[in-house]
């Protein structure tokens, strides 16, 4: 079965037709040509025809399973690099990671299959095989360490939030919120993590749709009120703010330039937002001790933390910087003792 015109071809192995046509209106959108295989040894054949972008592998094959399958792939020059995504109807339990452990790029997905995450996955993959870019040995293992993260932090999630649910005397109570919030600033390091890996090959992916920015700024305002009604924020807005960016991005990149003043600032925090004939500009400003000097020159490159950084990656003002150049724009700071610390995110009204 083929199916797509685009330049990316994407392997499916599964020997079930009716999964293979399943993973065939999933991968459709993307408009990538699709081979199948109905077996190891056909998706074996398959690949040292031709090179994929990425190859969706089921684990549970009679004669050759996907582990094996996987093993023989990686021993072919074609293939030895290609991108895998396991699917399986099974967590992968520790042994079977370290079957995979040291293949290269793999990464599993449960069934049922959410099509949203399995063509994201792909997506990206198919974006980084188009670039005729390959991940860095740091990069590789980054990438490697948050996928291989994510699937132990939903169980740690997932249980918690059942706890919480539970009739629990208070000082159980208290420990699972604990477990809860340091479940949810792991998920944050792995975001950044994986919004780094991304960066690494490129421009930051975004999708741009029509978007009033001043909705933006004040669902941002309202969501640290409701979180946190001890917080001090204030928000203007003037001029036309509307254009075309990407919500989402734009969201996590004010969101932590907003988290980062409350946490290293005093006072009040104030975001401004206003318009231009041709840009947009969004500040975020605090008091406080300034940033100090030599860390200013290098404050946007990954891994970078102050002296009274607590926590977190070094990862957050990074994404703001790549967020913002994936839009065609950028971001600045001004930082002294008199007038406090200000970011200021500066976009095209097009991305």
């Amino acid at each position: 079965m083929l199916m797509g015109e685009s330049g990316a071809s994407i392997l499916a192995v599964d020997d079930h037709p009716a999964n293979l046509l399943a993973l065939s209106a999933i991968i459709e959108p993307l408009e990538a040509r699709l081979v199948t295989a109905a077996s190891g040894r056909e998706a074996l054949e398959r690949a040292a025809q031709e090179e994929f972008a990425v190859i969706l592998l089921d684990v549970m094959m009679p004669e050759m399973d996907g582990f094996e399958t996987l093993s023989r792939l990686r021993a072919q020059p074609a293939s030895m690099h290609t991108p895998v995504i396991l699917v399986t109807a099974y967590e992968l339990n520790p042994r079977a990671m370290d079957k995979v452990r040291g293949m290269g790029l793999v990464d599993y997905i449960l069934k049922p299959i959410e099509p949203e995450l399995l063509r994201s996955k792909v997506a990206a993959l198919v974006a980084l095989h188009q670039r005729g870019e390959a991940l860095e040995a740091k990069d590789r293992g980054i990438a490697m360490l948050a996928h291989d993260l994510q699937n132990p932090l939903t169980v740690v999630t997932t249980s918690t939030s059942l706890l919480l649910r539970a009739n629990l005397d208070p000082r159980l109570r208290n420990a699972a919120e604990r477990i809860s919030r340091g479940a949810a600033r792991m998920s944050e390091m792995v975001r950044a993590l994986t919004d780094y890996a991304r960066a690494g090959l490129g421009a930051m992916p975004i999708t741009a749709a029509r978007m009033d920015l001043g909705d933006l700024c004040r669902e941002l305002v309202r969501d640290v009120v409701q979180t946190d009604s001890a917080r001090g924020i204030e928000l203007s807005c003037a001029g036309d703010l509307d254009g075309e960016w990407d919500r989402h991005r734009l969201h996590q990149a004010l969101s932590n330039l907003v988290s980062n003043a409350f946490r290293y600032g005093a006072g009040d925090v104030i975001v401004r937002a206003q318009g231009d004939q041709s840009h947009v500009e969004i500040s975020v400003h605090n008091g406080g001790e300034p940033i100090p000097p030599q860390l200013l020159p290098v404050i946007f490159r990954p891994f970078e933390r102050g002296e009274k950084s607590r926590g977190g990656l070094g990862l957050g003002l990074f994404i703001v910087h790549e967020i913002a150049r994936a839009h065609g724009g950028d971001v600045s700071v001004t930082s002294s003792v008199d007038s406090g610390t200000t970011f200021t995110v500066r976009l095209p009204r097009v991305a």
